[in-house]
């Protein structure tokens, strides 16, 4: 049956959930980063949920600094300590970490790491991942498709708070020095007001909740493994609301009844609700700015808070037993759905005076689990004729038989842990930095920019297929191209990508750039070799172990790290980082330079600006994915020299919608042949960091 999860961002929704019905619950762990539950409230909770028969999920919903390795693997011993079901990653190196530290312990796979297709499911499955959480952005045809070849098993999120960008690919808040996405620290930036095509009253990220309880029938039957509910919500009362009816919907078989979807609407008044991207119908409205619920919502969350907070939902079944015969101690004990077993043993029954003790006595006696976690589904009594116990002595037995239930079934399981590796030992330092130049459209492909000779020129698989002339002058420069994939390639996408591929390799192209693990075996398909791209997210030591063992000629590390970490990364492969262009700020599902010109004009480049005068530029990545990149432009020529000292091989100048002169003119200034210097100028997070 499909399981029902819900996320808890603290001990309240934590209880709202759990007496609400749900399956499972994943909770964070406040470590290593990232935010949600101290050491002791996790315990607490882990025990509170395994007493109900709940499962729980602990996630460490953060990239993971190598300096917070140990932290992270100490987060895995405690997880197995308090007896979580699993942890849910974030970080492809923590998922190594995890496995090596905990070898028995189901890993799963959270959204942030971008699974979106077959070849991505395969490769998490090669690296143990037990589950895929998918992104939000699927289709239900492209989970069906997923499901039917998936080796793994499949999450998807059928209500919730919708990002505007694919999670993982959010830099938002980290260029603006607000906290990092990545890092669990999200203070909602889509939220604010933005200008596209010049209306400032405008809040064009702003999405609504996605509202998809209407398809657990087809997840059901699709043999999705667990639906989630809840993300993003923070109020412990709609968590309850939403968490009820879909336990309804799942154990019936059915979508939610016109009752229910009232009662949903009444306590999440103030956002509205969307299922757009189940349908595959991401042009429809989509955006709304989240209002404040009214007094009826407040007093229909009054109502539900007291559901769960004043009452013990008995979902864990139970059986009672009870021997009274004269001559024998009296003996009772208790057994769960789940076997385990607790008795306890009283003083002989005595001869009756008066009215003898009844069976029926007994058995309602038994029967009283009200405010406990527990359903008593029978009880089995043997009672001698002509005989009594001493008052409360029954009443004794239930209570200490429940305790001692209770008490088993908090117990966790013995679970092997081990040592957490050592990162595989690096290559040997670079004594010069390797010129890469990526720019974004044919125009900026000019013999003059292939005149500096670069070691490697990026340009996107689409340009390239499209203008394989355009690289003639850089192949006689002895420049390597290199195709640049996109981030998202849904399956439906794979055949024209793969047409893309087969031409540039026919111009010469023998590498492409990929920002998804389940990209690589498409390059792999088409006689090519890959290299990693920012989007992979290398945070530690850890996922640069990861790149190398899935085959990449290079990595490039996050431009989330500061040059420091940049310098304890170990490197057993290539490394390249960005050392100049507008970072990638977000990367959206739903075309935004439609949504401000009114039709599709993707070719045409478009922006969007704050209130604060940063200008955005807005480009096609593929399909009508927009990706947008932020106001200001890092520039590290005058700091190669610590690039270098940093252990890194590879200087990469993004070129994004500079004009062909400006992209030959800062390419000098990196190569040491001018003193230009652009506007609008950034260190990036290099020296500052993120939290």
């Amino acid at each position: 049956m499909l399981e029902v999860l819900t996320p808890a961002p603290g001990a309240e929704a934590l209880i709202a959930a759990v007496q609400s019905g749900a399956d499972a619950v994943c909770i964070r762990f406040g470590g290593a980063g990232a935010r949600g539950f101290t050491q002791s409230e996790f315990a607490r909770s882990v025990r509170y949920c395994r007493v109900r028969g709940c499962r729980v999920y602990a996630e460490l919903d953060t990239l993971v600094a190598d300096s917070e390795m140990a932290a992270a693997a100490d987060f895995v011993r405690s997880a197995c300590e308090a007896g979580v079901d699993a942890v849910i990653a974030e970080d492809w190196g923590f998922i190594a970490a995890a496995r090596a530290v905990a070898p028995l312990m189901r890993v799963f796979a959270g959204p942030k790491l971008g699974i979106h297709n077959a070849a991505g499911l395969e490769a998490a499955a090669q690296l143990g991942v037990a589950r895929v959480m998918l992104p939000a952005e699927l289709p239900l045809a492209d989970i069906a498709a997923l499901a039917r070849r998936s080796s793994v098993e499949l999450g998807v999120t059928v209500h919730g708070a919708l990002c505007s960008s694919w999670e993982g690919q959010c830099y938002l808040a980290a260029v603006n020095g607000r906290g990092s996405a990545n890092r669990s620290d999200c203070p909602g930036l889509c939220r604010e007001r933005y200008s596209l095509g010049g209306r400032m009253d405008d809040y064009p990220l702003s999405l609504k909740d996605l509202r998809g309880l209407d398809y657990i029938p087809e997840l059901e039957n699709l043999g999705i493994a667990c639906a989630i509910v809840g993300r993003g919500i923070k109020r412990p009362e709609q968590l309850a609301k939403v968490t009820e009816i879909c336990v309804k919907c799942v154990r019936d078989g059915r979508k939610p009844l016109a009752a229910e979807k009232d009662e949903l609407e009444l306590v999440f008044t103030g956002r509205e609700g969307t299922d757009a991207y189940l349908r595959g119908a991401v042009e429809d409205d989509m955006l709304s700015l989240p209002g404040a619920p009214d007094r009826d919502a407040e007093r229909a969350m009054n109502a539900v808070r007291k559901g769960y907070a004043d009452t013990e939902l008995r979902r864990v079944k139970v059986e009672f037993f009870a021997l009274i015969q004269q001559g024998r101690p009296f003996r009772s004990g208790i057994q769960d759905q789940d076997g385990n077993r607790a008795v306890w043993n009283g003083p002989e029954p005595m001869q009756a005076v008066g009215q003898p003790l009844g069976q029926r006595a007994v058995e309602a006696e038994f029967r009283r689990t009200s405010g406990t976690p527990y359903a008593c589904e029978r009880v089995n009594v043997m009672l001698g004729r002509g005989l009594m116990l001493p008052e409360g002595l029954l009443q004794q037995a239930r209570r200490e038989l429940i305790h001692s239930l209770t008490a088993k079934r908090a117990e966790p399981p013995a679970m092997r842990t081990g040592r957490l590796p050592i990162p595989v030992g690096g290559k040997p330092a670079a004594d010069h930095l390797t010129a890469i130049f990526e720019v974004m459209n044919a125009e900026q492909l000019t013999a003059e920019l292939a005149e500096l000779a670069p070691g490697y020129i990026y340009a996107p698989l689409t340009v390239l297929a499209e203008n394989p002339e355009r690289l003639e002058p850089f192949l006689a420069a002895g420049a390597t191209p290199v195709a640049v994939l996109p981030r998202v390639i849904r399956d439906a996408e794979l055949k024209e990508t793969a047409r893309q591929l087969g031409r540039v390799r026919s111009a010469g192209v023998t590498q492409a750039l990929v920002g998804n693990l389940g990209h690589v075996a498409l390059t792999r398909m088409a006689g090519m070799d890959a290299r990693g791209d920012y989007s992979l997210n290398i945070f530690n030591s850890y996922s640069m172990d990861v790149a190398a063992s899935a085959g990449l000629l290079s990595a490039t590390a996050s431009f989330e790290l500061t040059m420091e970490q940049i310098k304890q990364l170990s490197k057993p492969l290539e490394t390249e980082i960005i050392v100049y262009g507008r970072l990638p700020v977000m990367l959206t599902e739903r075309c935004l330079i439609k949504a401000s010109a009114g039709r599709c004009a993707c070719g045409t480049p478009s922006r969007m600006s704050d209130d604060f005068g940063g200008v955005y530029p807005v480009l096609r990545e593929a399909v009508c994915r927009n990706a947008l990149y932020g106001p200001m432009k890092v520039f590290l020529a005058d700091r190669l020299d610590e690039v270098l000292l940093a252990g890194v091989s590879g200087m990469r100048l993004l070129f994004t919608n500079e004009g062909a002169r400006e992209c030959v003119e800062v390419a000098k200034s990196f190569l040491g042949k001018s003193e230009y210097r652009p506007n609008g100028l950034t260190r990036g997070l290099y020296y500052r960091g993120v939290d």
